[in-house]
């Protein structure tokens, strides 16, 4: 098999209303025969396969049929970097999108790269406006784009989240773990275990990654959250269990940006918790959660950012009823 620059894994399930649009944003004449794109069906009951075959029959040099077993989101990954040719990896969910024009600068930074990871910007688009949703991140706002950053320089300034990471394949086989299956919440194991073998890292400014944000089936919807709240907290303690692994055999700086991730996750936990009504028993979670992680992982513990934890922290979650009450106003979904 050509040795391809990039390989893009499509995790699909059920998605027949949205993979068109997806697939079709992969067909840049210009750089077809550079890249693979991988649709992992994962046991679909839709017409998913089929279009996926389609895709296959009219460009077999690009895209790939992988049928499975239902697995999750974790198995669709791991059967897409068992199965990469390409010198690079990216995800690209099957109701996302990539933006064509973008995509085709990615590829072509991609050929000349030197760095093990590629960072470029994405957009969130509502699902019903077509628009891109008001609320926004800008994760990459304390670093200069075209520039290859030792990691140590950008450990504690940024974090480098599934839609925007694309990284050296043989990363993701060197750490050796494969993602949780049938689990949600993975994409915060994709990008941490990698993280030991990574030295450097490339900002683009380039907005490639386009994410369909508001869907009611979405796992980030608050329900979906809810109904979730233990494939949330089980992701939690395998990143915490890994960040004990690797301790004491990384640099202090890799092992910091690893335990960012665990507070990062830990903070998410904090906010499901506080999504629930008041009597739900969820105070009484909040506290042993945070108790096991300031005995078990201080530096994680502490390196939480959220405002609404620290508080409760300080009030020793006398002011979870204020939480419960401020978060139903703002929120409606993650």
């Amino acid at each position: 098999m050509k040795k391809k620059v990039l390989t893009v894994t499509v995790p699909s399930y059920n998605v027949e209303e949205f993979l068109e649009e997806c697939l079709d944003s992969f067909v840049c004449p210009e750089i077809m025969d550079e890249i693979e794109v991988l649709i992992v069906n994962d046991g679909s009951t839709d017409s998913t396969a089929k279009i996926g075959r389609q895709y296959e029959e009219e460009w077999p040099g690009t895209f790939r049929l992988i049928t499975k077993e239902n697995g999750g989101h974790g198995s669709t990954i791991n059967r897409g970097v068992e199965g990469a040719s390409g010198e690079y990896f990216k995800v690209v969910d099957g109701d996302d999108w990539v933006n064509k024009k973008e995509f085709v600068k990615l590829v072509r930074e991609l050929k000349q790269s030197r760095a093990d990871i590629v960072a470029s910007n994405y957009v969130w688009i509502d699902h019903e406006t077509r628009k891109p949703a008001a609320r926004q991140e800008h994760p990459f706002t304390e670093i200069e784009y075209g520039r290859v950053y030792p990691f140590a320089e950008v450990s504690g300034k940024v974090m480098i989240d599934m839609h925007a990471m694309t990284i050296r394949t043989e990363l993701l086989r060197k750490s050796g773990e494969k993602l949780d299956e049938h689990t949600f919440y993975v994409d915060y194991e994709y990008i941490t275990f990698p993280i030991p073998y990574v030295e450097t890292v490339y900002f683009m400014k380039d907005t490639v990654y386009c994410y369909r944000l508001g869907r009611a089936e979405q796992s980030m919807a608050i329900s979906k959250m809810q109904k979730n709240v233990g494939n949330h907290l089980k992701v939690l303690l395998r990143l915490n269990h890994y960040s004990e692994k690797v301790r004491g055999n990384v640099s202090e700086d890799k092992l910091g940006y690893i335990n960012d991730n665990v507070a990062a996750m830990l903070t998410s936990q904090i906010k499901i918790y506080i999504s629930f009504p008041l009597g739900s028993g969820m105070r009484k979670e909040a506290l042993k959660l945070e108790s096991y992680f300031y005995r078990k992982n201080r530096d994680a513990f502490n390196r939480v950012k959220n405002p609404a934890v620290w508080l409760m922290r300080r009030t020793r979650y006398l002011t979870f009823p204020l939480a419960v009450a401020f978060f139903r106003k703002r929120r409606n979904s993650y």
